[in-house]
Parts: C-alpha cells; sequence; structure tokens
C-alpha cells in the first residue's frame, strides 16, 4: 500500500473516532438531566405526591346538606357524640406550629396515630364541647372534638398567645382537641344566615333555635364552614354547619354585655317571647341574622319533637364530656331541660 493510502486511511480512521466520540456525547447529554431539570423534576414528583396526599378529601362540590335523622336519639351516647373511645387523641403528641386563626390561642399537634388536631384553649372550651354534642343529637354536623382534662405535646417552640396554655415541657391543662382529618375537605365558606340552599326549612329554623336554646350568640357568618366529605356511597357532600359554639351557655347581647360559659347568666336569659300569629318569636341577641329571630310555628314544632326526644341523662352526659364541674352539669342540664319544655308549651306537644 502506497504512502498516500495509508494517509487516507489513518485520516479517514480519526474522522470515524471523532464522529463516534460526538455521536457518544450527544447520546450522553440526552440521557443525563441537567441540574435544572433535576430540580424540575423533583419539584414535579413533590407535587404529585402532594396531590395523591389531597385526594384523600373530595375536591369537588358535592350535594349540600344541613340536617339528617339521627334515628332513636334517645339511644345517642352524648359522651362522644360524633366521636367515640377509639377516635380520641392518642399520645404522644408532636407539636405542628400555632395556630393564630380567630380569637382563642389554638396549636396545631400530630398524635401516635398520626391524625392531626387543633387543641383550642382558654374560656370556650368548655361550651364547645357541650354544644357539639347536643347538635350533633338533633341531626346537624359537628366536628369531632374532645375535652383533655390536661397532657404533654412534645417539641413545642415559638409559641406566641398560645404560650400562656402551654408550658416550656409542653405541658397543657383544659384542653379542646378538634380533628382535622385528611378526608374532609374544609371548604372555608362562609355561608351567610340569609343566602343558603335552605332558606324557608324546618332544618334552618330549627338550627336557629339551637343558636338561641344554647345562647350562641356569636353565630356570625364567619364561624359557619362547609365540610366536603364521601357518604358510605361515594357520593360526595357538602355539609353547612356552624363551625365554631365557644360563645354558648352565657350570656348573649352586644359586644360589651356578653359571656360564654357562664351558669348564672345562662340561667337567667329568656327564651322565647311568644307567638304572634303563625310566627313563634326566638329571645335571640346576637350574630345571627335577625331574619330568623321569628320562625314559623310548625317549624318550630317539628324541632320540638327532635328536642324532646333527649333525655336528662343525655343532656347531662354533653356537659360532662366537657369538663363541666358537679354543679355545672346539674345547673346547665336543668336550664336546657326547661327550656325544651317551655317550647313544647308553647307549640302544643
Amino acid at each position: 500500500m502506497s504512502h498516500r493510502q495509508n494517509r487516507f486511511l489513518a485520516l479517514f480512521s480519526l474522522a470515524v473516532m471523532m464522529c463516534l466520540a460526538i455521536a457518544g456525547v450527544a447520546v450522553s447529554t440526552s440521557v443525563s438531566a441537567s441540574p435544572q431539570k433535576k430540580d424540575k423534576d423533583a419539584k414535579e414528583s413533590k407535587k404529585d405526591k402532594k396531590a395523591k396526599k389531597a385526594s384523600a378529601a373530595p375536591t369537588a362540590a358535592g350535594t349540600p346538606k344541613l340536617w339528617e335523622d339521627r334515628g332513636n336519639i334517645g339511644s345517642l351516647n352524648l359522651i362522644y357524640g360524633i366521636g367515640s373511645p377509639e377516635g380520641m387523641p392518642k399520645p404522644p403528641l408532636q407539636f405542628d406550629k400555632e395556630d393564630v386563626s380567630g380569637t382563642n390561642p389554638k396549636i396545631k399537634v400530630i398524635d401516635a396515630n398520626g391524625i392531626k388536631w387543633n387543641i383550642k384553649f382558654d374560656e370556650e372550651v368548655h361550651a364547645e364541647v357541650a354544644a357539639s354534642r347536643i347538635v350533633w343529637a338533633c341531626g346537624y354536623m359537628v366536628e369531632e372534638s374532645y375535652f383533655v382534662s390536661s397532657g404533654k405535646v412534645n417539641g413545642v417552640t415559638g409559641l406566641g398567645r398560645a404560650k400562656k396554655f402551654v408550658g416550656s415541657d409542653g405541658s397543657f391543662t383544659n384542653g379542646m382537641f378538634e380533628k382535622r382529618p385528611d378526608d374532609i375537605a374544609r371548604r372555608a365558606i362562609n355561608w351567610d344566615w340569609t343566602s343558603t340552599p335552605f332558606n324557608g326549612s324546618k332544618e334552618l329554623s330549627g338550627l336557629a333555635i339551637l343558636n338561641t336554646l344554647l345562647n350562641n350568640w356569636d353565630a356570625k357568618n364567619t364561624n359557619n364552614n362547609v365540610l366536603g366529605m364521601f357518604d358510605d356511597d361515594g357520593k360526595v357532600i357538602d355539609w353547612y354547619l356552624v363551625a365554631d359554639w365557644g360563645g354558648a351557655f352565657g350570656k348573649m347581647g352586644s359586644f360589651m354585655s356578653h359571656t360564654k360559659w357562664d351558669l348564672a347568666d345562662y340561667q337567667k336569659q329568656a327564651f322565647l317571647d311568644g307567638i304572634s300569629g303563625s310566627q313563634i318569636k326566638l329571645h335571640y341577641s346576637g350574630k345571627m341574622s335577625s331574619s330568623l329571630k321569628a320562625i314559623p310555628v310548625e317549624h318550630a314544632r317539628w324541632f320540638a319533637g327532635i328536642l324532646g326526644q333527649l333525655t336528662d341523662a343525655q343532656i347531662q352526659d354533653a356537659f360532662k364530656a366537657a369538663g363541666a364541674t358537679q354543679a355545672e352539669v346539674e345547673g346547665f342540664s336543668r336550664r336546657v331541660r326547661q327550656k325544651i319544655n317551655e317550647l313544647k308549651s308553647a307549640v302544643g306537644r
């Protein structure tokens, strides 16, 4: 082979090697993602995981619902209400963060079963639990809650207004635990008393009676919410509820005169202002719409039949569940029974 041929073959081989090298780099570039792409993929992966985790709760709107028949009301357990012994918070409790919403101090925790809870402190804890038991028994939706007389939360740090109620070691007394399940969507819809899918219904009238019977002066729109959840058949239900009953069992009135969880005040305040034509007048003073201070007698008669099924023992259990003293259990229960009898008498039940 001539010198020219050898040189040509050498150049050709070098050209082939260079092409293969370039091709190799190109393949390598297409397989190995850039740092920016890796970051993007990681973010999308986290987003997908978060979406999958949140999918336990319904995202689409459901059928509006305000009330359901509890069946044999006299057989219901009002120590636990909508909850159960198994559903109570299980220690050890791990601190998540402070909840700065609303007016009462609260913290978020996670229990040993991985369940999320809000713990509320201060004057509303007793009223909230007791009211929720009675409200639930009457057919309305409430959030699962428990009164816990004392406990300890691990890892508490950086507290603001809750610092007064939680010690440096995480210890606390008199807390109301409210469950935050992953399979319930908190819609953050502050529905208006004058504009609901239930206007003019006996069920909405019944809820107005409950606000008056329990002296819940703080029935403002921002304390109303909608919870989205699946029923037993997998259908999405949007439950309209009063989400905060902490202003109950005191004296209804203006900003300067109302009270919470005050037995003497609760015992003294009137309940009904009589009947005018086909309307029964509620002695309500607070933030619920004034349009519900007078409701059809027929609606009140229906709801008197609901309330009248509660036994004295059940009413007492509602207050026992709230951590009331014996004197409070007896006093509050007696006044609730008096109001129920007053309603029954007024509507002829």
